[in-house]
């Protein structure tokens, strides 16, 4: 392992598998009719002011979606098409230690049509009974999800959370704003989802939440794992108790292979460890592994002394759960214990197929798998996530953290593949933690390249607020190391990504171009093609809904006021600016600061030229003004590149490249923005 650092103090501990499931692209209706019956022709769609959260749009909402190739708008749910759900997963067969009628009493209630939860402390073996009934449901046909808590989410614990990712789930996307429950009430009765099954794992709303979800998706069972009962229905909550001494026995005795009779559990102090365990299944096994492990029990199954019926004595000292899981740790191979430190560096579950992405070993996604015997993660589906003891362990042994060079370089390569990793796909929480590891190395440029990836990729996961706090760190490592264009680029995708989730419906547009156009900038300057996953982008927005515009009212959502089109035309000069700015967007792509210096002169005298046929003060004033502005702004950014260049090892041509083209998105975009203050939208 590289660097001189520690695995932070307090290692955060990732709760479970983060995929959502997956599902093909949405399919948007065109033609479905309103909410009250009427055509949807003759809805006019109007957003006024700075609007947060919802979106209202008459008796629609507008919400933002990316479909695979764009940031999409629609204004009902039921302008996407309803996904078939998957058969429910059917984990392998495990024999569950004095729970057998639990899950048989479960089972029986979600096929009478009732929902259940499951609620008792931590690790006493919830989502074990849930995997038991999901394998005995799946047996029978049943079709469903289910949704595990994400890592980094503060707002996970919200009804709000939960209603986005089952609606991404139904639907097949993820969405960026909130979701209308009036909305999502109407969408779900149409689709008819009567028959699926849905299990929430580690869900701590309350019982008025759990209500009114219960309300929205009729016809829906659903199973929640959670630390109190809090379903209305208290007939249905069951309390999952820790494994009972004589239960406990039965785990241990299986583990290690011997019927433990009361002299063999005196040896191997069980009362003591039943207690240490505090009842949990998972720490039994991690006990019976490290008995397993020991020397002495190693020459006992090589027939070397000890009677095979009994096993040897232990030392109370290392019965700690803790200390059972430093002993497994270090006696790891060289490829797990890389694996281990990533999962506690990062503090994310890990796919096994971006395993090796992560810890820049080809052999390591195999690795993994001597950490599930050894029962220091968990798994599920191809993902793993490192336990509570193991977290500690890695800390008491001060090993120094997973390289985030390493790590991001990583990514980058694996992202930029065509047929990159297979399976589900990495938490965006993961890039959130390896730029943070980046700044915290003080890998500035690599920081700042690795973000301009990172972000969209959160956005187009629906992780709105990751993406800005990974904006956040870009424009930290940006000006670090005094990359000024990088800084000016992060201050945008900030503010645009805010208006994005906010409700800015200009700034959908603005999104689109700004942050996902960059990644495709990024990957052409810095290897001549596109990256794989974002080479797919369509760096515009269009606007999928079911109630489409009428030709003679066109509203355009401004952060200040609402411009009107009407029959009659455009004002007098928006025409000849829009065909400026579109021969501006058509001309060839810049190199060279010379190339775009000339391109803006020609843009900023054509808008001069339109702001002379105005009519109106304000078009022309601001047609006028944003010339003016490019003008000054052009001149800026020669000088700034002169002293650029100026030096004795000039910047790679390439990079020139990329910052020019930087400013020339930008300029069209700031040109954009100034004719929609006062002008229709010519789209």
């Amino acid at each position: 392992m590289t660097g001189d650092g520690k695995v932070p103090e307090k290692p955060v501990i990732p709760p479970y598998p983060t995929r959502e499931p997956s599902a093909a692209e949405p399919t948007v209706r065109s033609s479905d009719p309103t909410a009250d019956g009427g055509d949807a022709r003759d809805v006019k769609v109007v957003v006024h002011g700075d609007v947060k959260g919802i979106v209202t749009t008459g008796s629609h909402t507008i919400n933002v979606i990316y479909d695979g190739n764009a940031l999409v708008e629609i204004t009902s749910l039921r302008d996407l098409t309803p996904h078939q759900p998957p058969l429910l997963p059917a984990a392998g067969r495990s024999k569950l230690f004095g729970r057998g009628a639990l899950v048989d009493d479960v089972v029986a209630q979600l096929g009478g049509g009732s929902s259940v939860q499951l609620h008792g402390k931590p690790g006493v073996g919830k989502k074990a009974v849930a995997a038991a009934v999901h394998r005995k449901l799946a047996a029978q046909g049943r079709r469903g999800h289910v949704l595990y808590p994400r890592a980094g989410v503060d707002e996970e614990d919200s009804l709000q959370a939960l209603y986005r990712r089952l609606a991404g789930a139904f639907f097949g996307t993820h969405f960026l704003r909130a979701i209308d429950e009036t909305q999502l009430r109407a969408a779900v009765a149409a689709a008819d989802f009567s028959g699926t099954h849905v299990t929430v794992v580690d869900c701590a709303l309350p019982q008025s939440a759990l209500t009114r979800l219960l309300e929205t998706f009729p016809g829906c069972t659903f199973l929640f794992t959670s630390p109190h009962a809090t379903l209305p229905d208290t007939d249905a909550a069951h309390l999952v108790r820790p494994l009972s001494r004589t239960a406990a026995v039965e785990l241990l005795s299986a583990e290690v292979g011997l019927s433990l009779g009361p002299a063999g559990l005196q040896k191997l102090q069980f009362d003591h460890v039943w207690h240490e365990s505090g009842g949990a299944p998972q720490r039994i096994c991690q006990y019976a592994l490290f008995i397993k492990r020991s020397d002495q029990w190693e020459r006992r199954a090589r027939g070397a002394d000890e009677p095979r019926d009994e096993p040897a004595p232990v030392d109370p000292a290392q019965l700690s759960p803790r200390r059972q899981a430093e002993a497994l740790a270090v006696a790891l191979s060289e490829p797990a214990r890389r694996v281990l430190l990533a999962l506690a560096t990062f503090g994310t579950a890990l796919p096994a197929a971006w395993i090796a992405s992560v810890t820049g070993d080809p052999q390591d996604g195999t690795a993994a798998s001597e950490l599930y015997d050894r029962r220091l993660v968990k798994h599920f589906d191809g993902t793993y996530w490192i336990t509570e003891d193991a977290a500690a362990a890695v800390h008491s042994q001060e090993w120094a953290p997973a390289a985030a060079t390493t790590a991001a370089e990583g990514l980058l390569a694996a992202l930029g593949k065509q047929d990159g990793p297979s399976g589900p796909e990495p938490d965006p929480y993961l890039f959130l933690a390896v730029a943070r590891a980046l700044v915290r190395e003080e890998q500035w440029a690599l920081a700042s390249r690795f973000v301009r990836i990172a972000g969209p990729r959160a956005l187009t996961e629906g992780r709105g607020q990751l993406a800005l706090q990974i904006y956040a760190l870009g424009q930290m490592a940006a000006a670090r190391g005094g990359v000024s264009k990088d800084v000016k680029f992060y201050d945008l995708a900030e503010k645009l990504t805010r208006d994005l989730l906010d409700g800015d419906k200009t700034g959908t547009t603005a999104a689109a171009a700004v942050l996902l156009a960059p990644a495709v900038g990024a990957a052409v300057v810095e290897s001549g093609k596109a990256l794989g996953f974002f080479g797919k982008i369509v760096a515009t927005v269009s606007t999928k809904t079911g109630a489409s515009v009428a030709a003679g009212a066109v509203v355009v959502a401004a952060t200040t006021g609402v411009v009107v089109a009407t029959a009659n035309g455009m004002p007098a000069g928006c025409e000849p600016a829009y065909e400026a700015m579109d021969a501006y967007a058509g001309t060839d792509m810049v190199r060279t600061y010379d190339e775009l210096s000339e391109k803006t002169r020609k843009l900023s005298s054509a808008l001069r030229a339109a702001s002379s046929e105005a009519s109106e003060a304000d078009v022309r004033t601001k047609l006028t003004a944003q010339a003016d502005d490019l003008d000054r702004k052009m001149e800026d950014e020669v000088r700034e590149n002169k002293e650029r260049t100026n030096v004795k090892y000039r910047p790679h041509p390439d990079v020139i490249a990329g910052l020019a083209m930087g400013d020339d998105l930008q300029n069209h975009l700031s040109t954009q923005s100034a004719l929609w203050d006062v002008c229709p939208r010519n789209d």
